[in-house]
């Protein structure tokens, strides 16, 4: 509880403060040479000894006060931190960080279900492993060129989905809740650039591929109840309008601002794509002779490639993941890393790959139990430990200090912080169920110190802790997280 950190403390002013007693002895020893009759030592005048003893003395106080003071507010941390712990189920962790080292842990290495936060795991695991500028990308080919006015592709017009996550229509956009990240890749703009090659008849059909991925319309290891359970689209590496046909035909326009529409999943993803790609195309003048269908068995390399689109780069596609607490993205991301690793894109070389990534970084490995991308699975497991170290690598804290909401203000915790010290102050990810809660983020305090706090607390269906518990547990965190400084200030610290 943050006594480690305080003896390391006091260890380095027990080092600083022994040259400080030799000197003494030396000067002791040079006084006294003088008593006992050896060359006279040159002294100040009267008056400047006087001014000399109102200066600051070699070692005081005000010269370290974040050494001696550090303790003092480190106990007095850990000690207000610890009393708060003890009103919490002891299946329950708590760890904060400075600087990216602990100097709070309650049960910080016993393994809990972090929720939804293992989004943060996943999208820590992509900046590693893909980078942040990493970018999907949607091509469009033919068997030949167009006609040399460009007006006549007298082919079918080849689309290869490359796992985008975010490719999305207008139509689909608008039936967003307001306060969702918008953060996408533009299917319009996709048909607009086609039409801007002057392709306005195509003697084929539009055709779309989902080689990349496997064709698991869902993760693996989500069990039957689940997966009727989670509001998800189906999963395709050529995916469209997060994998949604469209509103369901007994939906109110009339709807709160903060709901999510009704929306069915679609059958086929690809044919799904097709279909709507060939509509805004159709919307644009162009002509169509062919109905929309998928493919495969063709490559690339023996196509002509007309065009491109690139999705919006992972930094920020994990910054949509976590302010909107996106399950597709997570999932779609999850097959992506298997890909990339093992050349199957399918979630359980996905998640083999995040536990392979996490231990080639040398972080700790121990408690972290990866099912899905996205904390669907209760089975999923991590320490607060583990967390607090993702939050604090280096390579990814840097985007994930980017990606994550504003309490009070962005996203799914733009409600629910809004009154208390986290207001403002805190960037975190968060989860709450009726089994778990869980928080990750980045919180500063009034002297401007960033402290890194990971939590987690674990309960039976219903609850033996409940919201109003959780809500005032926050509260109190922050009351506590925001008045620590390193340091007192010097004018306390001056002689009355």
């Amino acid at each position: 509880m943050g006594r480690s950190y305080a003896a390391r403390v006091l260890s380095i002013i027990k080092r600083f403060t022994m040259p400080i007693l030799i000197l003494g002895a030396l000067i002791a020893a040079l006084v006294a040479s003088n008593k006992y009759g050896y060359e006279d030592i040159e002294t100040l005048p009267k008056s400047s000894q006087m001014n000399a003893e109102l200066e600051t003395q070699i070692f005081s106080i005000r010269r370290a006060p974040e050494l001696l003071t550090s303790p003092l507010e480190l106990e007095k941390l850990a000690a207000n931190l610890g009393s708060l712990m003890s009103s919490v189920p002891s299946n329950s962790c708590l760890v904060v960080a400075v600087d990216g080292e602990a100097v709070f842990s309650e049960r910080g290495n016993i393994p809990l279900y972090p929720g939804t936060n293992v989004k943060v795991i996943t999208g820590a695991s992509a900046l590693m492993q893909l980078g942040p500028e990493f970018t999907y990308q949607t091509i469009l080919a033919a068997e030949r060129e167009p006609n040399e006015d460009g007006s006549l592709l007298s082919t079918d017009l080849y689309v290869f989905g490359g796992g985008d996550p975010l490719l999305m229509t207008d139509s689909y956009i608008e039936l967003l809740p307001e306060n969702y990240s918008k953060i996408r890749t533009n299917a319009d703009e996709l048909a607009d650039l086609t039409v801007g090659m002057n392709i306005l008849f195509i003697q084929g059909a539009v055709r779309v591929d989902e080689s990349r991925y496997d064709e698991s319309r869902s993760v693996e290891s989500w069990s039957e109840e689940v997966q009727s359970q989670v509001m998800i689209g189906s999963m395709s590496a050529s995916l469209l309008d997060q994998g949604y046909d469209g509103l369901k035909s007994n939906y109110s326009s009339q709807r709160g601002t903060d709901d999510p529409p009704p929306l069915n999943p679609s059958r086929d993803p690809a044919i799904r794509f097709a279909a709507s790609f060939d509509d805004l195309l159709e919307a644009r003048n162009v002509i169509i002779l062919e109905a929309a269908r998928e493919f495969s068995g063709i490559d690339l390399e023996d196509l002509v490639q007309l065009l491109s689109v690139e999705s919006p780069p992972m930094s920020e596609i994990i910054k949509q993941m976590l302010v909107n607490d996106d399950t597709m993205t997570a999932e779609m991301i999850v097959k992506e890393l298997g890909y990339s690793r093992s050349g199957e894109g399918k979630s359980s070389s996905g998640t083999t790959g995040i536990t392979e990534i996490i231990r080639g970084t040398g972080l700790p490995e121990t408690g972290l139990l990866v099912i899905d991308g996205s904390g669907v699975n209760s089975g999923n497991q991590a320490t607060c430990k583990i967390m607090q170290e993702i939050a604090d690598y280096e390579p990814v804290k840097p985007f994930l200090q980017e990606a994550f909401p504003v309490a009070g203000e962005e996203g799914t915790i733009a409600e629910e912080f809004r009154n208390s010290d986290f207001a403002g102050n805190l960037k975190a990810k968060t989860s709450r169920s009726a089994t778990a809660a869980s928080l990750l983020g980045y919180f500063t305090t009034d002297k401007g110190e960033q402290m890194t706090i990971s939590f987690m607390v674990n309960h039976q269906e219903g609850g033996n802790w409940t919201e109003i518990e959780l809500d005032s547990f926050y509260e109190t965190l922050g009351s506590y997280l925001r008045s620590f400084s390193s340091g007192l200030p010097i004018e306390m610290l001056e002689p009355k």
